[in-house]
C-alpha cells in the first residue's frame, strides 16, 4: 500500500485528467528566450518536472501581451503566433511523459517591470501612491540593489501609470481570449488565469488598489467585474468543456484596507458562475513590506494557506487546488480532510523534480528535501535565472549530463560535509571509484550542528548521506587526508573539501564547541553576544533566544545572511526580531571568554581557509566549500556539482 494513496490516485479538473493530484505550481524562473518564446532551458526546465512524473505541469506567467504588461524579456509568452511552436513544443514534451499541461495567463499590470524599462505606461485600476518600503526592505547588498534596480536605470526607463479606461480594459479582455486560444492550439491541456499577486486581475479586485465608483469598482461584486468579464470571455472562446480555472488571491497580508476572504469568496463564486471549473488558492503581502512574499504567496510557515483552502471548498463547493508550503504528508492530510483536491508544489519540485515518482515508487527517503533557503524566488529579485540551493542542476536541465568516464578514476573526497558529501555522490554516478574520507566520526560536516539551528535544513544532511552510499561512494570515517595518506592512496584526483577554520581569536571556542548553545541547557549563561553577519550566527542566535536566552548578535556588516534569496533573509531578520535578539552593529569590540554564569560572547564565522595539506606535484587537487572561502549552502553545492563535472 502507498504511503500516499490520495496524493498519487488520479486526480481531476473539469474534463482534464490528471495521473495523481500533484501539479507543478506555476512561477516566473527567467529561462525563456529574449524574445519571449520558449527555447532550450525553459523546454527542459519544464520536461524534467514532466518526466518526474507530476500530474499536470503548469506553465507559469505566460504574458498576454508581450512586450506589454510582462516583467522581462524572458518571461514566455503566448500573445503572438511566433511564440507558438515554443508552446506546441511543450506540450509535445510533457505528453510523451505522461503527465498533462496547462499556461497560466497573466497580465503583470504593476508588476509590468518591462514596461518600466521600454518606457510604456502601466495599466492600474486607480492612482494610488506607492508607499515607503519598510526599513528591512532596504537590507540587500549593493550587487543586490544594483540588479533590482536594472529595469529603472534603462535608457528608455521611465515610472508611468496609466487608469484603466474601458477600452483599456476590453483590449486586456481580448488579449487573455486571444492567447487563450493560441494555448489550445498548442496542445495545452487547460487554461488557469493569474487574478493574483498583485498583477492586474488582482490589482481590480483588491480595495487596496481599486478605488473606483464606476462599473468596475466600489463594491466586492463591482471589483470582480473584470476578472468576470475575463472569465466568461475566454470560456466563450475556448468552449464549454475545455479546463479552464483561475488562481485567486484569498488575503492581502499586511495591506489595510486588503482584500479578505469573504469578499475573495465573492469574487471566486461569480469566476464559477462565469464558468470557471477550479478555483488555485494563493494570497499576496503589501511588496513594501519585507516580508510579505513569505506571509502571503511563498509562506515560510508550512501549510500557511490550506485553512483558506478548506473555506473555499466548503463554501463554494468546487475543485481547490492548495498550495503553500506543502510536504507529501501534509498533502496527503489535505486531501484526507477534504480541504482540496489537487496539490500544487513548487519549491519541492525545484528541489526534486522526481518527488512524484519517488513517491511512486515507494521511496520517500529518496526524495531531496527543499531547505526553504530562498534562492528561487530570490533569483527573480535579481533579474536571474532560478537556481535552488540545495539542486545545482535547477535551472541548469538543458545543459548535458557529464558522461561516464573511460576509464574510471580513483578519487578522494578530502571532507564529508555538504560540499564534499555532493561532489563525492556525482563522481561515483558517473563511474569513478570514489573514497570519501572524513576526519571525524560522522558525516554531515556544520549541517549537523547547523540543522539544529535551523529546523529548516531537518533531512537534507541525510538525503546526502543517503544518496552518496547509494551510489557507491566509499565513506571511511576517523580517516584525515595528509601528505603520506593521499601518497599512498594512489588517487588520480583529490577533492580538497574539509571545510573553513571556523574557531575565532581571542579565546572563543570553536565551532564544534556551540554544540550546547543549542539545547535547553540551565548551565549555560542567561546572556550572550553572538558576532557575525552570517547565516550561521543569525540561526544560532534565533536558537539561542528560542531557547530562553537573552541575545545580542552584534553584525559586522549591515546585511545579515547574505548567503540567503532576499525574501529568506528578510523573513529570517524579521524572527529575530520577534524572538527577542537584540542586533547591533559592534565590528570592533573585543570578545571575551565565554562564562558560563553571567554572561558570554562567541564569534561565528569562517575565520580562514584551510589549504590542501597534500605538496605541489600531488594528484590534481579541487579545493571547494569553505576550504575554498565559499559562502553559503547554495554555491557550496554548485561548486561541487562543477568539480565533478571537471573531474
Amino acid at each position: 500500500m502507498s504511503d500516499f494513496p490520495l496524493l498519487l490516485s488520479p486526480g481531476a479538473i473539469g474534463s482534464l485528467r490528471m495521473r495523481n493530484r500533484i501539479a507543478m505550481a506555476p512561477m516566473g524562473v527567467n529561462l525563456g528566450e529574449d524574445d519571449g518564446t520558449v527555447g532550450d532551458r525553459l523546454a527542459a526546465w519544464f520536461e524534467a518536472r514532466a518526466r518526474g512524473g507530476a500530474g499536470l505541469v503548469i506553465v507559469g506567467s505566460a504574458s498576454v501581451a508581450y512586450p506589454h504588461a510582462s516583467t522581462d524579456r524572458r518571461q514566455v509568452a503566448a500573445s503572438e503566433d511566433a511564440h507558438l511552436p515554443g508552446l506546441t513544443r511543450l506540450t509535445s514534451e510533457a505528453h510523451s511523459h505522461g503527465a498533462t499541461i496547462a499556461a497560466q495567463l497573466v497580465h503583470n499590470g504593476t508588476n509590468s517591470l518591462l514596461d518600466i524599462a521600454e518606457g510604456r505606461p502601466m495599466l492600474v485600476p486607480s492612482k494610488k501612491g506607492m508607499g515607503a518600503q519598510d526599513e528591512l526592505s532596504r537590507m540587500i547588498t549593493t550587487d543586490e540593489a544594483t540588479a533590482m534596480m536594472a529595469p529603472f536605470a534603462s535608457p528608455k526607463a521611465s515610472y508611468e501609470i496609466q487608469v484603466a479606461t474601458d477600452d483599456d480594459l476590453m483590449w486586456a479582455i481580448d488579449r487573455f481570449v486571444d492567447s487563450a486560444l493560441r494555448c489550445q492550439r498548442a496542445g495545452f491541456d487547460g487554461i488557469e488565469l493569474h487574478a493574483g499577486h498583485g498583477y492586474l486581475l488582482h490589482a481590480f479586485l483588491s480595495p487596496a488598489t481599486n478605488q473606483r465608483t464606476d462599473r468596475w469598482g466600489g463594491s466586492p461584486e463591482a471589483r470582480a467585474e473584470l476578472f468576470v468579464a475575463v472569465v466568461r470571455a475566454v470560456r466563450s472562446a475556448v468552449g464549454p468543456t475545455y479546463p479552464l480555472w483561475a488562481r485567486v488571491g484569498a488575503f492581502e497580508a499586511h495591506r489595510d484596507p486588503g482584500q479578505r476572504i469573504d469578499d475573495a469568496i465573492t469574487a471566486m463564486g461569480l469566476g464559477l458562475d462565469a464558468g470557471l471549473d477550479a478555483i488555485h488558492v494563493t494570497a499576496y503581502g503589501d511588496p513594501m513590506v519585507a516580508t510579505g512574499i513569505v506571509d502571503g504567496h511563498t509562506p515560510h510557515l508550512a501549510g500557511a494557506l490550506l485553512e483558506h483552502a478548506a473555506r473555499v471548498k466548503r463554501d463554494l463547493s468546487t475543485t481547490v487546488i492548495a498550495m503553500g508550503r506543502l510536504t507529501p504528508e501534509s498533502a496527503e492530510q489535505a486531501l484526507v480532510n477534504e480541504a482540496a483536491d489537487i496539490i500544487a508544489m513548487g519549491r519541492p519540485l525545484i528541489a526534486d523534480p522526481e518527488l512524484p515518482r519517488k513517491l511512486a515508487g515507494g521511496s520517500r527517503d529518496k526524495v531531496r528535501p527543499c531547505a526553504y533557503q530562498y534562492r528561487c524566488i530570490g533569483a527573480i529579485f535579481t533579474n536571474d535565472p532560478v537556481m535552488c540551493s540545495v539542486n545545482p542542476d535547477a535551472g541548469h536541465e538543458a545543459e548535458p549530463a557529464p558522461a561516464s568516464s573511460t576509464p574510471p578514476k580513483h578519487v578522494v573526497v578530502a571532507g564529508g560535509g555538504p560540499a564534499g558529501l555532493e561532489c563525492a555522490r556525482r563522481l561515483a554516478e558517473r563511474g569513478h571509484h570514489v573514497e570519501l574520507w572524513e576526519a571525524t566520526d560522522r558525516l554531515g560536516g556544520l549541517l549537523c550542528l547547523a540543522e539544529q539551528a535551523d529546523p529548516d535544513l531537518l533531512g537534507l544532511r541525510d538525503w546526502l548521506v543517503g544518496a552518496a552510499t547509494d551510489a557507491g561512494v566509499e565513506v571511511r570515517l576517523e580517516t584525515p587526508a595528509t601528505d603520506r595518506t593521499v601518497a599512498t592512496s594512489s588517487c588520480d584526483a583529490l577533492v580538497w573539501a574539509v571545510g573553513g577554520d571556523w574557531s575565532a581569536s581571542g579565546g572563543d571556542p570553536a565551532i564544534d564547541d556551540i554544540a550546547p548553545w543549542l539545547g535547553d541547557r540551565s548551565d549555560l549563561a542567561v546572556s550572550v553576544t553572538i558576532h557575525g553577519s552570517s547565516k550561521a550566527a543569525a540561526s544560532l542566535a534565533e536558537s539561542a533566544a528560542r531557547h530562553g536566552m537573552q541575545v545580542t548578535l552584534a553584525t559586522d556588516d549591515p546585511v545579515i545572511a547574505p548567503e540567503l534569496g532576499l525574501p529568506g533573509r528578510f523573513r529570517l531578520v524579521a524572527d529575530l526580531e520577534r524572538a527577542g535578539v537584540h542586533l547591533t552593529m559592534r565590528p570592533d569590540e573585543p570578545v571575551a571568554n565565554p562564562s558560563p554564569s553571567t554572561g558570554s560572547e562567541i564569534r561565528i564565522g569562517c575565520t580562514g581557509r584551510q589549504p590542501p595539506l597534500v605538496q605541489h606535484g600531488s594528484p590534481a587537487v579541487h579545493v571547494i566549500g569553505d576550504a575554498a572561502g565559499t559562502s553559503g549552502l547554495a554555491l557550496a553545492l554548485a561548486a561541487a556539482a562543477r568539480v565533478a563535472a571537471e573531474i
